[in-house]
C-alpha cells in the first residue's frame, strides 16, 4: 500500500466524517467520487482494504483481554525503520498519557507496517493514529483532539 493512500483515506475523513447513517454511501458510490476527485482506482481499492483490515482487526482485538501493565514495546529493524525515533516518541507519549493502550498501539503500528512506503513521517503517523482511534468509536471528547491530531499540519506540534 502506498504513502498516496494516506490522502485517499484523509479525502474519506474530511468529506464523510460528518455523514450521518442515513446518509451512507456504500462502496461503489465512494469509489465514483473518489474517482471524480482525481484519486487512482488502485490506490482507492489499497485504501478501502486497509479500511477492511483495520475493521477485521478492531473485531479481533474486542475479543482480547485487556490486561493493564507497564511493558516497553521493543520495535523490530522494520518498525525502526519505517517509523523514525519522532514516530516511535510519540505514539509512546500517547500510551504514557493514557489516551491509549497495549492493544490499540499495536494495531496503530500494524496499520502504520501495511502502508507502502521506506518510512512515514511523523505528519502521515499521526493521520494514521487518528483513524485508527476513530474506528474505536471514539468518547465524544475525543473527537475534537482526534480531528486536530490528523489535519495537524506542523510534524513537530506538543499534545495538548
Amino acid at each position: 500500500m502506498k504513502a498516496n493512500v494516506i490522502e485517499v483515506l484523509m479525502f474519506l475523513f474530511d468529506n464523510y466524517l460528518s455523514v450521518s447513517e442515513d446518509t451512507l454511501l456504500d462502496e461503489k458510490s465512494l469509489t465514483c467520487e473518489l474517482e471524480e476527485a482525481g484519486f487512482d482506482p488502485q490506490e482507492i481499492s489499497l485504501a478501502f482494504d486497509w479500511l477492511g483490515e483495520l475493521a477485521e482487526i478492531e473485531r479481533l482485538a474486542a475479543t482480547l483481554v485487556q490486561v493493564p501493565g507497564n511493558s516497553i514495546r521493543v520495535y523490530a529493524y522494520e518498525e525502526q525503520v519505517k517509523l523514525d525515533i519522532a514516530c516511535r516518541g510519540y505514539l509512546h507519549s500517547l500510551e504514557a498519557m493514557g489516551l491509549l493502550d497495549a492493544t490499540v498501539r499495536e494495531i496503530i503500528i500494524d496499520r502504520a507496517m501495511a502502508i507502502e512506503a521506506d518510512n512515514l513521517s511523523l505528519q502521515q503517523f499521526k493521520r494514521i493514529i487518528g483513524l485508527v482511534m476513530l474506528n474505536k468509536a471514539p468518547q465524544e471528547e475525543m473527537l475534537p483532539w482526534i480531528e486536530e491530531l490528523m489535519n495537524d499540519e506542523k510534524a513537530d506540534s506538543i499534545i495538548h
